[in-house]
């Protein structure tokens, strides 16, 4: 029997799962169009922030994997959504991250403040992108000293890419928090935010695993939300690191493909 057949959906990580960088990792879009195929329910999450839901569900289209744009969760939908509910639509706020975080923090209700005006701002909102810089550091930690909250798609400290890893948010979190003294409250991987949003999407599956390249918020974060894990080896951690982890993942894969054997 295939590891597959154990479960009714999944929910599945991008980067190092499905893709690394602009890499497919070999086998994985026909394992996912097979899954799909054979009547599992499949939800994307994750916490890469650089991009809207929807371009995430084109690229997997792309691909060949039949993908409806709702069935995407990302770190930074969950992590405005959650900014949002904690200081209230209206409210200001200041976010570090690519344009499309922007986007997606408007969007959940809060009014954007740029530059030195940021520095008024009623939350910080962090995630990466490569254009993050001192301004953007001396902007968000006068705010959080004047009280801002402070709110982030994740601490993974890299993401995933050919030929090595980049930084990642927990990078430039690590800068925030290390200037202003304060602490994020994470809307993505591990907290429960994300896998809540992401659970509630195939509520009829009875036995869900989450699939993810890494132990510290994929794994760890399935294990919080009550969902079965599923470590798979094409992305940030090593089967060093599974064996390590207190619990450990319920089952090690080479990849995603492996469900299928």
């Amino acid at each position: 029997m295939a590891v597959a057949d154990e479960f009714d959906g999944f929910l599945v990580d991008l980067d190092g799962v499905v893709w690394v960088g602009r890499e497919p990792v070999p086998g994985s879009a026909e394992a996912l169009r097979a899954l799909i195929e054979s009547g599992k329910e499949i939800v994307f999450v994750t916490n890469n922030p650089g991009r809207p839901p929807a371009t995430y569900a084109e690229r997997l289209r792309e691909a060949g994997v039949p993908v409806a744009d709702d069935r995407i969760v990302t770190a930074g939908v969950a992590t405005a959504r959650l900014a949002a509910e904690v200081v209230g639509a209206g409210a200001t706020a200041f976010a570090i991250g690519a344009p499309a975080f922007h986007e997606t923090v408007a969007a959940a209700g809060l009014r954007l403040r740029e530059g030195e005006d940021g520095r008024g701002a009623d939350a910080v909102l962090v995630s990466g992108h490569r254009g993050f810089d001192y301004e953007e550091l001396l902007t968000a930690t006068l705010a959080l000293q004047a009280g801002a909250r402070l709110f982030a798609t994740s601490h993974d400290p890299t993401l995933p890419m050919p030929g090595g890893a980049w930084p990642g948010t927990g990078s430039i979190l690590a800068a925030v928090e290390t200037a202003s003294g304060a602490r994020a409250e994470i809307g993505g991987k591990p907290e429960r935010h994300l896998f809540d949003q992401a659970r509630a999407l195939i509520g009829d599956a009875e036995r869900v695993a989450m699939v993810g390249d890494r132990v510290s918020s994929d794994i760890e974060g399935g294990r919080r939300a009550g969902l079965a894990t599923i470590l798979v080896l094409s992305g940030a951690s090593s089967r060093q690191e599974a064996a390590a982890a207190d619990p450990p993942p319920d089952l090690v894969l080479d990849d995603l493909a492996a469900l299928l054997a």
